[in-house]
């Protein structure tokens, strides 16, 4: 889920993922509606082939860096790319770079602005007959709006084919649904910092049953008429929601894992790393005996956070986030009006949480926290000890600098009939 808190002088965006708080979000409604904003022209993209797979094919590569051209200073994004074809095809098909990887939700969403006119993936149709729509709704009131489509995702020598995927910001449908939002769209690379979301969270759809029974559910929208005015929920059978791409795998399909070294170089543009799919197929996934396991209940809830007195009942594990966001019950101080909700203590401090699975297994976690004012003057895109507060008192977000120079697996639900987990080892770099 998005949460976005800004500096003026820099832009900045802070996200935190969860599908959960998504969708309970969602559930809440909102009074917003309207019509989105109009694309701002530029040069179409272009279609290209299938890439040749990769010598390692259960592997593709993530970056953190500046993000895509010309929107704005972004920070501690991950990123990686991903080639949508036509379900298929391996000559009409599209490559898109910087699609921010996310553990805390599920599924592909692309930015209409970016896709190549000519790529026309089939829509799917909700049991009215009509284009099935999406609304995520995140926890700042920004929103992903859009129709579902399928589509065959590659992503390094793997694919997952005739998959729902969503596409945000589509101008032919920019009538909103009165209960999907009542705050800003993402429709453009510069309001997501990024041109499109790789959900990998623990989850296999992004909604689940709870889509599947009711109308009113949220998440799924549908058409009335042929120029979509005045959209309605749906119930969205599992088949057309959403879907995690790594299930849809011949092989390497139980998991993934999330591989960052070590930040070493503070002048460092970039950080490079892996993701690897599967977990306990390839030499290159074993997942070690003594690695910690931290099991997570259905609905991708269940670990908690125990820091400075106060548990946390609701933890993010979250390559989606840009910093460690919870509250620190006045263990730190904030930045104050200038930089709205990020920690500015006046020297950098090392704090200690514990994390629980729903198994009972724990795993102190040491991390740092400096002052988030001296951290943005560097204008570097990798920020290891970038930490804010978090509206929600439940939560505890371990957001992307949680991931460097660690080894985070994330076991898929009900894939090979195993539960869902999250396993975190040192990075084997």
């Amino acid at each position: 889920m998005l949460f976005s808190k800004s500096r003026p002088t820099h832009a900045l965006a802070r996200t935190l993922s969860g599908f959960l708080l998504a969708l309970l979000s969602a559930c809440g409604g909102g009074g917003g509606s309207g019509s989105m904003e109009p694309q701002v022209a530029t040069d179409p993209p272009t279609l290209n082939s299938l890439p040749p797979a990769p010598a390692i094919q259960n592997m593709l590569a993530i970056v953190v860096d500046n993000g895509p051209a010309n929107t704005g200073y972004n920070v501690n994004r991950l990123y990686t790319t991903v080639t949508v074809c036509f379900p298929g095809s391996t000559t009409h098909c599209q490559t898109i770079d910087h699609v921010l990887v996310d553990t805390g939700s599920v599924g592909l969403r692309l930015l209409a602005s970016v896709l190549a006119p000519g790529l026309n993936l089939s829509r799917i149709t909700s049991n009215h007959g009509f284009p099935l729509l999406g609304c995520m709704q995140f926890i700042d009131q920004s929103f992903a709006w859009g129709p579902i489509v399928t589509a065959d995702i590659a992503l390094g020598g793997k694919t997952a084919a005739n998959t729902p995927i969503q596409i945000i910001g589509d101008p032919a449908f920019s009538h909103l649904a009165a209960t999907c939002a009542p705050g800003s769209p993402l429709q453009t690379a510069k309001s997501l910092g990024a041109n499109g979301i790789l959900g990998l969270g623990t989850q296999r759809e992004d909604c689940g049953l709870a889509c599947t029974l009711a109308n009113s559910n949220g998440v799924y929208y549908t058409c009335t008429d042929s120029a979509c005015t005045n959209p309605v929920g749906t119930r969205a059978p599992l088949a057309q929601q959403v879907a995690h791409p790594v299930p849809k795998f011949s092989t390497d399909n139980n998991g993934l894992i999330i591989d960052l070294p070590t930040m070493l170089n503070p002048s460092a543009a970039t950080l490079q790393g892996s993701l690897i799919f599967g977990i306990g197929s390839q030499a290159n996934n074993t997942l070690a005996t003594s690695t910690p396991v931290l099991t997570v209940a259905s609905g991708g809830t269940g670990i908690s956070t125990s820091f400075a007195g106060n548990t946390f009942q609701t933890t993010y594990i979250d390559t989606g986030s840009n910093g460690y966001f919870f509250d620190s019950a006045g263990v730190l101080a904030t930045c104050g009006t200038s930089i709205n909700g990020f920690y500015c203590p006046t020297t950098t401090t090392s704090l200690t949480a514990t994390l629980s699975g729903t198994n009972g297994q724990t795993l102190p976690v040491t991390f740092s926290v400096a002052n988030a004012a001296a951290l943005f003057d560097t204008t570097q895109a990798v920020l290891p000890q970038l930490a804010g507060d978090l509206p929600d008192l439940s939560a505890f977000d371990f957001g992307l600098p949680f991931f460097y120079g660690r080894r985070v697996y994330f076991g898929i639900q009900d894939v090979n009939g195993d539960g869902a987990f999250v396993a975190i080892e040192a990075s084997k770099y």
